[in-house]
């Protein structure tokens, strides 16, 4: 090889280093701009994620409290309405009484009266008897079992006997409707059928 072809060979093969290094330094550019880029995304959604609950979160308490107001301006009179309930109950059941005379009878009907009246300003506020009659199932929801009686003939719990009104307002119980409910009587084990169940029992 001569001289000139050695010195050639030299020059390319520096110029295959440079060329190479360029490149890793090239590709170590690319590299950590790649790795930031990167990182900045996960920042981006971690950011938005954080804006998307702030947002949710704000959402929920409006909704929470126009909810609360609209329930507050639904059930605004609810407590006024609910105490006098009980002096209307006592006002009616004085005009149900048998009246003594004639004098006391025009009372009576006065009162009447004014009982229909004041039911009829409450019915527009939202106030509602609660419907119940005799033989209807006995709702818990509804009303309050003051007593109880064991009947065989019946399946599930009945009422027997209203005892006093309920009131809802709206559609919120304020006063449950009294009732007697019979129950159906608990079938007790037979004798043999008992001791045979207890004798499995003992041997398992």
């Amino acid at each position: 090889m001569t001289e000139e072809n050695k010195v050639t060979e030299e020059v390319k093969e520096e110029n295959k280093e440079v060329k190479k290094e360029k490149k890793e330094k090239k590709d170590a550019k690319y590299e950590k701009l790649r790795e930031e880029v990167s990182r900045l995304e996960r920042e981006l959604k971690a950011k938005n994620d954080e804006y998307l609950k702030e947002i949710a979160e704000m959402q929920t308490t409006k909704r929470r409290l126009k909810e609360a107001s609209i329930n507050e301006r639904k059930y605004a009179s609810m407590n006024v309405v609910s105490e006098l309930i009980e002096p209307i109950d006592m006002l009616l059941k004085i005009v149900n009484s048998k009246a003594t005379s004639e004098e006391i009878n025009n009372y009576l009907i006065g009162f009447q009266m004014i009982a229909n009246q004041l039911l009829q300003v409450l019915e527009r506020e939202g106030l509602k008897t609660i419907p119940c009659s005799e033989l209807d199932d006995f709702n818990p929801d509804l009303m309050q079992a003051v007593t109880f009686l064991e009947k065989e003939e019946l399946d599930k719990p009945t009422v027997t006997k209203v005892l006093k009104t309920g009131y809802m307002y709206k559609d919120r119980v304020i006063k449950p409707t009294m009732v007697e409910v019979a129950v159906p009587v608990k079938k007790e084990e037979n004798k043999e059928t008992k001791e045979e169940n207890e004798e499995k029992e003992g041997e398992d």
